[in-house]
Parts: structure tokens; sequence; C-alpha cells
């Protein structure tokens, strides 16, 4: 009875023991499958991005200030008191408007006086042609008498004499007569200097006196500016000067309106570097149909240097670049779960992101961040 006891016993301690290595089997199998599911538990997570071919606006940036190219500072080219000046600061004026007077009496006297002169000078001129013809006819009366006898040649000679001088005065007074208008023409454009007129169309950028102070030449009386043609000036770094070209266009934004595009065009390089920055001066013609712009406003922009259609292009951040240069210039992708790392070939930069020359091709899967931990053949895994 009790050895049939024990061969139960025996049996029953065979099943359990093959209940428990199934299960530790069962498990094994369990975890297997979820480290296969998830990865390798000790790998790099890194953010990635599919590489793809896609257009490619190549620009170079461009700031500075804009700057009227016709700036005007205006000065009194006449003597005496300022009666009116009817502009303020801000005021539009077209070319040629009267904008401030000068106390004009002492210049209207002198013309009087000089138009006077004139009419005496005529008077002159008049009375000498007329002793003028008189000797003429006397010289020729005097030739006729020589002839019968009449008179001497001594006589005939004094008559020439006289004829002569005759046409001397004349001549002289036909040369003070002409003095005399000169003299009129520059007392009429002093007159005329006591009215000061604005040259070039554009807004009263600044005015230095005002009505009642005494002016003289050259005393500066107000600045103009035309805003319609206004002018970028920026420095180009050396590196980017040779993707920037004539007639290339321009597109800027300004603080005072924010969100707003204008445009220009490149019209002129400096053939120069700056020593101290190794920048060129590049100078922008920018159109102001709007009138918005002003003189003095800072603007940003870039000029528009080309447009790549079918061009690899990654996140600035990704690339690896010896102070920033494109000199051994790398970046990691990730393959079978691996970091490996790719030299390129680095082209233009614009807005933070890169155009790759060699070195990626559409459908690598690129790593997007620079990590410390990164190296060639670290386990990497894509981030959450």
């Amino acid at each position: 009875m009790g050895i049939a006891v024990n061969h139960r016993s025996s049996h029953l301690v065979f099943w359990l023991l093959a209940l428990c290595l199934l299960s530790s089997l069962a498990g094994c199998r369990k975890k297997e499958t979820e480290a296969t599911i998830t990865g390798d538990p000790g790998a790099l997570e890194v953010a990635t991005l599919e590489v793809q071919a896609r257009p490619f606006v190549a620009t170079v940036p461009v700031t500075g200030t804009l700057v009227s190219r016709a700036t005007v500072t205006v000065k009194a080219e006449t003597t005496g008191r300022l009666l009116k000046f009817i502009k303020q600061e801000g005021d539009t004026v077209t070319a040629g408007e009267a904008v401030a007077w000068v106390d004009d009496e002492n210049y209207r006297l002198t013309v009087r006086q000089d138009q006077t002169a004139i009419q005496v000078a005529e008077a002159a001129l008049a009375r000498t042609r007329v002793a003028a013809e008189h000797t003429t006819s006397e010289l020729e009366r005097a030739r006729n008498l020589l002839k019968s006898g009449g008179i001497t040649d001594r006589d005939l000679k004094s008559a020439e004499v006289a004829q002569r001088d005759a046409a001397a005065q004349v001549a002289l007074a036909e040369a003070q007569l002409a003095q005399a208008r000169a003299v009129l023409e520059a007392a009429e454009k002093r007159l005329r200097d006591t009215v000061i007129r604005a040259p070039i169309g554009g807004v009263i950028e600044q005015r230095f006196v005002n009505p009642g102070a005494y002016v003289e030449a050259p005393t500066p009386m107000f600045t103009i500016v035309d805003n319609q043609r206004l002018e970028l000036e920026s420095p180009v770094p050396s590196a980017d000067l040779a993707q920037v070209r004539q007639g290339q266009r321009v597109t800027f934004e300004v603080n005072s309106y924010p969100g707003t595009v204008f445009e220009g065009s490149v019209i002129e390089m400096n053939p120069a570097l700056d020593p101290a920055t190794r920048s060129a001066r590049v100078r922008i013609a920018v159109n102001n149909a709007g009138s918005r712009l002003r003189a003095g406003m800072f603007a940003q922009g870039q000029v528009l240097t080309g447009v790549e259609q079918r061009a690899i292009v990654v996140p600035a951040a990704a690339v690896y670049r010896s102070a920033g240069t494109a000199s051994d210039a790398y970046a990691f992708v990730a393959e079978n779960g691996k970091a490996v790392r790719r030299a390129v070939d680095v082209g233009r930069e614009t807005n933070g992101q890169l155009e790759i020359r060699g070195g990626l091709k559409a459908g690598d899967r690129l790593i997007a961040e620079r990590r410390v931990e990164l190296a060639d053949g670290v386990h990497v895994a894509p981030g959450k």
C-alpha cells in the first residue's frame, strides 16, 4: 500500500517539474519577443528625419539703413532778414516751389536804380550815334572840297580824326550800355535770391532758421530728403560676394511695418573690401512706390541669388562644421539601428537650412540633432 503511494507521488512531482519548466520557457520567449519589439533598451534616442529633394531658394542676408539718393541742404544766397518761412519739418515740397522769403526792399531799390542807369546809357549811346553820323557827313564833305581846292589836306585830316573819335565814342557808349545791363541782371538775380525755392521735390527733413532771423550766404536754411529715391546700403561678407550680381532681386522688412515685405534690386557693389570687416558695401535701389518708407529706417532682408529645383536641403543644426565653415563637414545618418558618419559637401545656407551638394541622398534617415554621445557605430533609436 505504501509502495503505491510513493509511485503516485513520483508521477506528481514529475508533472509539477515539467509544468514549471514550460512556464519558465514561455516567460523567456515573452521577454525575448518584447525585447525584439521595443529594440535595444541601451540605444541612444535621437530625432531623425527623411532626407528629401526639394526646391531651394538661395539668399544672401543684408542689413542696413535706408538712405536717400537725393538729400540737399539749401543755403541762403543773399543777405537780409527772413520775413516768411511757410513750410514745417515733415512737409512735402515740389521742385521749384517757394519756401521762404528774405526782405527784398533794398534789392528792389537797387534794381530800379540800375534800370535808370540803363536809360542813361541808352540816351548817351543815342547822342554819340548822332555825333558820329554828323562827323561822317563832314568827312564826306571835306573830301569833296579837297577835290575842288576849297580846303587843305590838314582840314581833311582833322575831319578824319573827328570821324574816328565819334566812332570810338559810339563804341564806348555801347560798352557802357552793356555794362549797365549786366549790372541790372546781377541786381535782378539778387532780388530773385530773396525768394528761397526747393531745388528738388521731397520732404523738409530739418529747418535751421525761423522768421525774423538775419541770414547771409551761406547760411543753412533747410534740408530736403527725396524719399522716392531710396537706397539700402549693406555690408556683405567676402565669402558671399561671389553669389551677388547686379540686378538681383532683394526683399526686406522694416520695423515700422512688421510683416510687410518691400522689394529692391542690387545696383552696385563696392570693388574694394573693408580691411577691418572683410566685407564689401552693396547698394540696393529700393522701390518706394507707396511712399511708406523713410530715409533712416533700419532694414533686414536678403538678396535672392538663385533657385535650385531639386536640392538636398537639411537643417544646418544637423551638420557638424569646423568653426561654422564648410571644411571637414559631416553628418550622421541612422542605418540598421546604428549611427553612421557621412562626410558632406556643404553648399549655400539660408534661414537655418543648408544645401548639401554631396554625401547625402534622398531617402537617407538623417539624425537631425547634434549630440555629444553620437559617434560612428553608436546604437541609436528614433526618439519618442
